[in-house]
């Protein structure tokens, strides 16, 4: 069969996504069944290892090496003049094809003589159902009203519904103009014949423009949605990029241009390139401002701390504000403004750390740090320093508040940081490979996943939480947040069936591929590895962290400990002391019904120096040994009981504490603690067996 004449030939191009590809050329040999593949993976100079991941993976692919990057019409055109199969699929990497996606088209092609092109039912990675999955080929009109948002007001409608051809039913069989370029079934005689894609067009437009002229020839190009794929949506391309929409709207221009300017007159010609060109700026507008909505939002919060605190000093009522006596201060909200950007740029919160609440809470000390430092030396510009502390710690639990709620509205993150729950995860696997799949999983003590169990797809076993058919009841009772797919224990078509069934929930849907190495989420990747952890020196060692760890000890634990005194002293002087050792720390016995008491010596034993707020568990020895780590009442341990099942696992996780300790780490240990638990005295009375 090897050395057969191929029935298909398969085109990808790749563009650093190769996990993707990894993850397409698995669900292709799922679907081959008979047939005869021959594959090509064009690399357009992606920079990075791709050609070789894959080669060493699938070394029967055809790879074709760029040392440029061609665009996406000519670097399919490569493929397309060495395709020796009846048939040529064209396909995006960020897709996954169903089990019976070619068999259906190859039947339908077969079935209708004067199909020269096919496309399927294309899903979104949430289920739900990609217009562009039909089209039709872009008018002024149609165009228009794309643009200005009518197809999505009066999808019905025939007049301002043409570009997705919206009137038509999802799952209704029918000749379109336009197929989508993440997936197209040719005739490969037929595609050889209209010389493949025109390379004029770099990128976008280029498929529009081959299907158009199809409907020169004798053949139509017909939408199939009995079978269905699913597309990540451009994960090679960067959407929000200037270069990318310019070249988008580019291509619309080179279409109009080449298919219909000898209609019209030099004046209107001008008049749709300038109006193409205002969409491009528009575009790129639209875009960056959703990006910059954070940006916007923390500045909105930095000027109304600094408002708040300007009123509460010198009691302004809000409607006098905007007097001249509340007005001549504003100068300040410029000035803290410009500080707090220029601070936030140089430690990177507006792009790798726009999430991170230490990041947020640097540049707001940097930012107050520096109008006191400006105001002390200009004197005229002198403004009020108890306006300004009021200013600050508002604006510490403004800027707190804010990123902790951003930080666990966002289903689809990993990040540890920030987020007061885990994200919890179903996977939907056979018993072995779950096991050590979730075993690789929580061995990464810098995810928040906490898997609650999997599905067992074949049957219902003891240790699995139910069946796939209970998946979407478990979803629910679990409050789960992620659901992800073992692709060697699931079929595409039952995981298709399985995502579709769960698009009202809130849920996002990643995938394990059969190498189980990586999990493939919409925008990201991420490696089922382990962190190496070497014996280096360790943040937490340096004396910075050391002062640091103290004063936040020492902060937190003498007012607690001066309230909890008041409220206790009456019991210690008249209660029996019946005291028990567990490692070192003596507390009273019958922790349960001594949790007051007992609650005031751990946080004398802190303010002694003898324990910590976080730190290695008290009745653990592992991080004990490395003469680093100090006990503590709680930890990353601790808080990581329901992740860790082996003593290996937990050495782990306290390793990467010492080597990626920080200041925000124990006080985002400590919010966990405290939203999550386990209670210290809880945990103390469960592993020391005490009730």
């Amino acid at each position: 069969m090897q050395n057969a004449a191929p029935h298909i030939s398969v085109v990808i191009v790749n563009y650093k996504v190769k996990e993707y590809i990894s993850n397409l050329l698995n669900s292709l040999k799922k679907a081959q069944h008979e047939f005869n593949l021959e594959i090509f993976v064009v690399d357009n100079d992606s920079g990075d290892d791709s050609v070789s991941y894959l080669k060493e993976r699938y070394p029967e692919v055809n790879y074709i090496a760029n040392d440029e990057n061609v665009g996406f019409g000519r670097a399919n055109n490569q493929a397309i003049k060495k395709a020796k199969g009846e048939f040529t699929l064209i396909i995006n990497p960020d897709t996954l094809v169903s089990e019976d996606t070619l068999d259906v088209l190859i039947n339908h092609m077969k079935e209708h003589p004067k199909c020269g092109a096919a496309g399927c039912k294309i899903l979104n990675p949430d289920g739900t159902f990609a217009p562009e999955s039909r089209r039709s080929i872009p008018t002024i009109w149609s165009a228009s009203c794309k643009v200005f948002g009518l197809n999505t007001l009066f999808p019905e409608s025939k007049l301002f519904g043409q570009y997705y051809l919206s009137w038509l039913g999802e799952d209704e069989a029918t000749e379109i103009p336009v197929l989508s370029g993440s997936f197209m079934f040719w005739r490969t005689d037929l595609l050889k014949e209209l010389g493949g894609f025109d390379e004029r067009f770099f990128m976008y437009g280029e498929d529009i423009d081959l299907c158009y002229r199809v409907q020169k020839t004798d053949y139509h190009i017909d939408y199939v949605p009995e079978t269905s794929i699913i597309h990540y949506k451009g994960e090679s391309t960067k959407k929000g990029d200037l270069r990318y929409i310019r070249i988008f709207n580019k291509a619309l221009y080179q279409f109009f241009d080449k298919h219909y300017s000898s209609r019209y007159s030099l004046f209107f010609r001008v008049f749709i390139y300038l109006a193409i060109w205002l969409k491009t700026g528009l575009s790129f507008a639209s875009t960056n401002f959703r990006k910059l909505k954070p940006v916007i939002a923390d500045l909105v919060l930095l000027n109304l701390s600094v408002a708040i605190g300007f009123i509460g000093r010198y009691a302004i009522k809000g409607t006098n504000i905007m007097n001249p006596e509340g007005t001549k201060y504003l100068w300040i909200n410029l000035l803290m403004t410009l500080l707090f950007l220029f601070s936030g740029s140089l430690l990177g919160m507006f792009r790798k750390n726009k999430e991170s609440i230490s990041t947020a809470l640097k540049a707001l000390t940097i930012t107050y740090a520096g109008v006191v430092i400006i105001t002390f030396f200009v004197r005229n510009l002198a403004y009020s320093r108890l306006g300004l502390i009021f200013g600050f710690v508002l604006g510490v639990i403004f800027f707190v508040t804010y990123k902790l709620i951003r930080a666990n509205k966002n289903h689809d993150s990993n990040g540890n940081r920030g987020r007061i729950r885990n994200a919890r995860v179903i996977l939907v696997g056979d018993a072995s490979q779950s096991a050590d799949i979730i075993s690789k999983i929580h061995t990464r003590p810098d995810w928040s996943y906490e898997v609650i169990g999997y599905v067992n797809v074949e049957e219902n076993d003891e240790k699995s939480l139910g069946s796939l058919s209970q998946l979407e009841d478990l979803v629910k009772a679990y409050q789960v947040d992620q659901v992800f797919f073992a692709l060697n224990s699931i079929s595409y078509k039952q995981m298709l069936k399985e995502i579709s069934n769960l698009q009202k929930e809130e849920v996002v849907f990643k995938l394990i591929p059969d190498s189980m190495d990586f999990i493939l989420g919409k925008s990201n990747v991420e490696y089922l590895e382990a962190i190496p952890l070497v014996e280096v020196e360790f943040e937490y060692s340096k004396p910075i962290n050391k002062l640091l760890k103290r004063l936040l000890d020492l902060g937190v634990s003498i007012p607690l400990f001066s309230m909890l005194f008041l409220i206790c002293w009456p019991g210690l002087l008249f209660s029996k002391k019946d005291l028990i050792s567990i490692d070192g720390i003596k507390l009273y016995r019958d922790i349960s019904n001594n949790k007051w008491k007992n609650r005031l010596r751990l946080l004398r034993y802190i303010i002694s120096g003898k324990l910590s707020l976080v730190g290695a568990p008290i009745s653990k020895n592992s991080l004990e040994q490395s003469g680093t780590a100090k006990k503590g009442i709680t930890g990353l341990i601790q808080i990581s009981k329901n992740r860790i099942q082996q003593e290996e696992e937990a050495e782990s996780f306290g390793l990467y504490y010492l080597q990626n300790y920080s200041l925000w780490m124990d006080i985002d240990i400590l919010i966990k603690t405290i939203f999550n638990g386990p209670s210290p005295l809880e945990t103390l009375t469960k592993e020391e067996g005490l009730s």
